[in-house]
């Protein structure tokens, strides 16, 4: 008789696409995932998966067994999951897929106070600033911007958020404030390569959208070091206003041309499509959209 946690950690190694990603997400070493993996094929006496150095590929024996087996094993984990949300308290890990800018906006406090809500759960927290297969990735639920979302995806808006020009009183002292979009040209500006390519901003104001061309000789691919740049005055940002807040509210940040937002941004809870959702994700979630509540009601934010 097959030992069904061979077959689980086979699936698991074919989903997470290498060993080293399967026993990163288990939390297991990743000789121990092979082994079971070895004993399976021992079992089955066919060979399951083609190992080299680079990447991983499965035989056609190995293909049809995972496709015969994944299914199950997901019916499987999920009637674990519903039965584990009959327990009065939420327990077990939650796996949470964010983009890094997140924890711009999250402070550390809300997990610190989460966790003591709720000690009989396990927070993990993937970062990954690409798109991350949900259903593949095995994560409960992700915390992404609208234009990351698939369109089928279920979801849930958190906050509506827009971004603002900021930065330093000491850039401001040293280089002037400036009064026009116009005069954006002749000042550093601090560039998100993903969201705005080439120096293209994009900003609504009195006179509706405009599109002002800047440059700058800081470029990132997250609004982190962006917002650490403004915050060192080497320069203007235009970041959301959740990541801005703490930075204006302490001074260390000042409004430039605040007149101009940018269109409006929805922040989301996500939910891998066609999995029973947990009880513990959607106390997450709630305690989540909690806070960024206290926060709109805290200030102009």
């Amino acid at each position: 008789m097959l030992d069904l946690n061979e077959i689980y950690f086979f699936v698991e190694v074919v989903q997470a696409g290498s060993f080293a990603e399967a026993a990163r997400r288990l939390g297991m070493p990743a000789n121990t995932i092979s082994r079971y993996v070895q004993q399976l094929e021992s079992e089955l006496k066919s060979r399951l998966i083609l190992r080299t150095t680079r990447k991983l590929t499965l035989t056609a024996i190995g293909q049809t067994f995972y496709e015969q087996c994944a299914t199950s094993i997901r019916g499987l984990m999920q009637a674990g999951q519903q039965a584990a949300d009959t327990h009065p308290e939420p327990i077990g890990p939650l796996r949470v897929a964010l983009h890094a800018d997140f924890f711009d906006i999250f402070p550390d406090s809300w997990v610190t106070e989460f966790l003591a809500s709720y000690p009989g759960v396990t927070l993990e927290f993937v970062v990954d600033n690409a798109y991350l297969d949900l259903m593949a990735s095995g994560v409960d639920l992700a915390l992404r911007r609208e234009s990351m979302l698939d369109e089928s995806a279920t979801r849930r808006v958190l906050r509506t958020a827009r971004r603002r020009l900021v930065a330093s009183p000491e850039y401001i002292g040293a280089r002037g404030m400036p009064t026009s979009l116009d005069e954006l040209s002749q000042h550093d500006c601090l560039l998100i390569s993903r969201d705005f390519g080439h120096g293209m901003w994009h900003l609504n104001g009195p006179d509706g959208r405009v599109e002002v061309q800047v440059q700058g000789h800081l470029l990132a691919s997250t609004s982190r070091p962006v917002r650490q740049a403004a915050v060192a005055g080497l320069g203007i940002a235009f970041l959301f206003d959740l990541i801005a807040k703490g930075d204006i509210e302490a001074e260390r940040l000042v409004p430039v041309l605040d007149e101009y937002r940018s269109d409006a941004t929805d922040f989301c809870a996500v939910f891998p499509n066609h999995r029973h959702i947990r009880r513990v994700a959607t106390i997450f979630v709630d305690a989540v959209q909690n806070k960024l509540a206290e926060m709109s009601a805290s200030s102009e934010f």
